[in-house]
């Protein structure tokens, strides 16, 4: 039985979750990617808790029962105080709770965790802080430039200033055209002929 089917969640998601200190033994509960807000009646007393989605740990793969059929799978958004954490999902073939694992935690940005033995979370991938850590990327040198020239052409080498080309200087100019060094007789103004 899932409480929420859907390969990607969008927008806001109301979903009812069991809480048995809730008055009725049942809390109302509205996901969206930047909050997370639970409902709940405690003795007659209306309680709203509205929480930023960065406070959760992450959404955790559990393990809910194993029966004579198979496994029951459950999904949580996990948070440091059990009464806050939340229960996305419940199914019982793998596959379907596997995609539902990762559209929930692609939905809320958070890591998904699994629960290897009872009560502990871990990252299904290795993590450095909240950063995901991976095998570093192979060096540039020697990778796609060894393909197309020797290794000695890629390095780069100051010119020697022998082999530079002398320019001669430039002229310059003076007015209308007539430049120093040049020899023909500078014009007049206004003048059509040369003088």
């Amino acid at each position: 039985m899932s409480l929420v089917k859907t390969a990607e969640p969008k927008g806001v998601v109301r979903l009812e979750a069991k809480d048995l200190r809730a008055d009725g033994a049942l809390r109302l509960v509205e996901l969206s990617r930047e909050l997370v807000v639970i409902r709940r009646g405690i003795s007659g007393v209306p309680m709203t808790i509205a929480l930023p989605t960065h406070a959760f740990r992450g959404v955790s793969l559990r393990l809910a029962a194993a029966r004579a059929d198979g496994f029951g799978y459950e999904l949580k958004l996990i948070h440091r105080d059990g009464d806050l954490s939340v229960t996305l999902c419940e199914a019982d073939d793998d596959l379907d709770i596997v995609a539902e694992w990762k559209a929930w935690s692609k939905f809320f940005g958070l890591p998904r965790l699994v629960e290897r033995e009872l009560g502990r979370d871990e990252p299904d991938e290795p993590h450095l802080g909240a950063t995901l850590a991976r095998q570093p990327a192979p060096r540039r040198r020697g990778r796609w430039i060894a393909a197309r020239r020797p290794r000695f052409l890629t390095r780069r080498k100051v010119g020697r200033r022998e082999m530079a080309r002398k320019l001669p200087p430039p002229a310059r100019v003076l007015f209308d055209g007539a430049a120093v060094g040049e020899d023909r007789p500078p014009l007049i103004c206004g003048a059509t002929k040369a003088i």
